[in-house]
């Protein structure tokens, strides 16, 4: 199923369940009123908007007709907007504050309003829809100014209210919700997506109304706040056989709203049906008509893409993947392991969105592969209290743990890897060692997403999650050994500043050859001065860790490690310099992660 396709028929679950608006209809931000009288006069502008936990004035989400497609054109919506087209009065920022500002553009705006409104409405007998006429016939843009209407509501999307009218509730109705106005919706549907001409539809097949613009999809991260299309054609070599816009991709009108509207739902903050990893913004869904069971299982992706904080939690979140992977089901309630599931990932392209990955698939094999995610992180001691989130990991790779610093397509390539179960990406293991080799923090995720690309790419499943004493590879024993010449150092010389880490560590883990006989002289002084000052008992023990590792090694040290290599001196020396040295005790704790948790 493509990926249209795919959000098309999602489409008619959402409506079902009220999760999205119906046809010609979109959730905006709304953030005041306009209230009228039976003679079309503006008794007030008052502010809908209300505050959130951190005291910040939010727009309420509405549904209100589609909204219109613009980038610089002078184009209206029905019945909403902003108030440089619903009232002719732009905002002029002062400050932390608006004011009031009538210009020849604001002026143009509330006439193209005015005409497209009346355009439609013109010819009806409803009472509250002729006092909206009344409304546009006789507003003039000086009046917002000379009524004393609040300018911080000129930033903001405008609905219209009769005074008196209310719903079955007794609650206040706007006029895009009166009966009468779902007529008008066909007719502006074709009005915002310019359908003109007839052709073949190659989402639902058979013949339609062709859609030549498409819904701009609003939540991609880095997109543009007013929507990005997902299917364009806005220049002449992407066109052809004399064809323009959407021609060249033939949609219904239907099913143009069905799939951009089903993309918008799910990627509604609130929806929690997407979560950003790095440049990348991922949705995902279940394909099941009953509506329970769908919502249940969609609850559970999410819950593995941002695993809980609580140790607790996370345990039963494995335990119901591992039942769901291993063909049992998970209960209650029981999830269908063969259920068709759906992931897409979106970036911004310019004014565009690409798709950087499509992965449809079966519940089962998600499960099985997020375990597998977290089986290739295991590390001791852990760098999570409870399962990792792949979004967490790109942290490690940003410089100053900043996401905007985040490497581009990073998000992309690692997350196909996770879902798929398929190698990752090398430039993760890239990140990662430049990072350490820039600021010298070695902590437990960055160790973790060493090993993790270990036993995944170069097929190691064995390599060992804490430490390995008799594991004979060069590179990890290198590591290993760095680790007890800090430590013989620190201990020698306490109070310092920087240790052989912040000097050396680089060009030990690079060219080793060139670097240890130097570090392995230093530390046989800083030996001799321990004996002199403790008696030799810990000055003894470290000597016997360094020859027991000095053993293990060739005479002749590697000149050189590749990059994989680096990442097994890397594991070696977290290993070494946090490893237990018995039952009860710890040589030092891991440092702080600098990972972020801020999504």
């Amino acid at each position: 199923m493509t990926i249209l396709t795919a959000l098309a028929t999602l489409y008619d679950r959402l409506e079902k369940a009220g999760d999205a608006p119906p046809p010609g209809f979109s959730m905006e931000k709304i953030g005041g009123e306009v209230v009228l009288d039976a003679k079309g006069n503006v008794l007030a502008v008052r502010d809908l908007r209300v505050s959130d936990e951190k005291g910040k004035m939010r727009p309420k989400i509405m549904t209100v007709p589609l909204s219109v497609i613009r980038s610089v054109n002078i184009k209206p919506n029905l019945l909403w907007d902003k108030a440089e087209y619903a009232l002719g009065v732009a905002a002029k920022k002062n400050g932390n504050s608006f004011q009031s500002e009538l210009t020849k553009k604001s002026r143009l705006r509330f006439e193209s309003f005015k005409n497209v409104n009346k355009g439609l409405i013109s010819g009806t007998d409803d009472p509250v829809l002729l006092s909206f006429l009344r409304f546009l016939n006789s507003w003039t843009p000086e009046k917002f100014e000379i009524l004393g209407f609040p300018p911080e509501l000129l930033d903001q999307n405008l609905v219209f209210r009769f005074e008196h009218d209310l719903n079955k509730k007794g609650e206040p109705r706007y006029i895009h919700q009166r009966e009468k106005v779902k007529k008008l919706v066909p007719e502006f549907l074709r009005y915002v997506l310019e359908a003109e001409k007839h052709g073949q539809d190659l989402i639902w097949g058979g013949e339609g109304r062709t859609s030549r613009l498409h819904v701009p999809i609003k939540g991609v991260q880095g997109a543009q706040s007013r929507g990005a299309p997902l299917v364009a054609f806005n220049a002449d070599a992407y066109e052809s056989f004399g064809k323009a816009q959407g021609e060249n991709a033939p949609v219904s009108e239907s099913a143009a709203f069905a799939y951009g509207t089903a993309l918008n739902t799910l990627l509604r903050r609130d929806y929690k049906h997407s979560v950003r990893i790095g440049d990348t913004t991922v949705v995902f869904w279940a394909e099941t008509p009953e509506r329970e069971k769908a919502e249940s299982l969609e609850s559970l992706m999410n819950s593995s893409l941002n695993p809980p904080d609580e140790k607790a939690e996370a345990n039963k979140l494995r335990d119901a993947l591992r039942n769901v992977a291993s063909g049992r089901g998970a209960s209650p309630p029981p999830f269908d392991p063969d259920t068709r599931i759906y992931i897409l990932g979106l970036a911004p392209n310019a004014a565009r969105l690409s798709v950087r990955f499509w992965r449809p698939g079966t519940f089962g094999d998600f499960a099985a592969n997020v375990l597998r995610f977290w089986d290739d992180l295991a590390l001791q001691p852990p760098g999570w209290e409870s399962a990792p989130a792949a979004w967490s990991l790109l942290y490690e790779t940003a410089v100053q743990g900043k996401a905007e610093n985040i490497p581009p397509r990073l998000g992309g390539d690692l997350m196909q890897a996770v879902l798929g179960g398929t190698p990752y990406p090398r430039t993760l293991l890239s990140a990662v060692v430049q990072r350490i080799r820039a600021d010298g923090t070695i902590n437990a995720r960055r160790t973790a997403i060493c090993c993790a690309f270990i036993r995944r790419n170069l097929e190691e499943k064995e390599f060992p999650m804490s430490l390995d004493r008799d594991n004979p590879d060069p590179a990890y024993r290198l590591g290993r050994l760095f680790a007890v010449l800090e430590m013989i150092q620190q201990k020698a010389l306490p109070g310092l500043n920087a240790t052989i880490r912040d000097r050396y560590f680089a060009a030990a883990s690079a060219t080793p050859a060139r670097v240890f006989p130097l570090l392995a002289k230093n530390a046989t002084h800083h030996l001799a001065k321990m004996r002199k000052s403790d008696g030799g008992g810990l000055a003894h023990w470290m000597d016997a860790e360094m020859g027991e590792i000095w053993n293990g090694l060739s005479t002749n040290l590697p000149r050189s490690l590749n990059l994989e290599d680096q990442g097994r001196f890397i594991a070696g020396y977290y290993h070494q310099r946090w490893a237990k040295k018995d039952g009860n005790t710890t040589e030092a704790q891991p440092e702080s992660d600098n990972g972020s948790t801020d999504q």
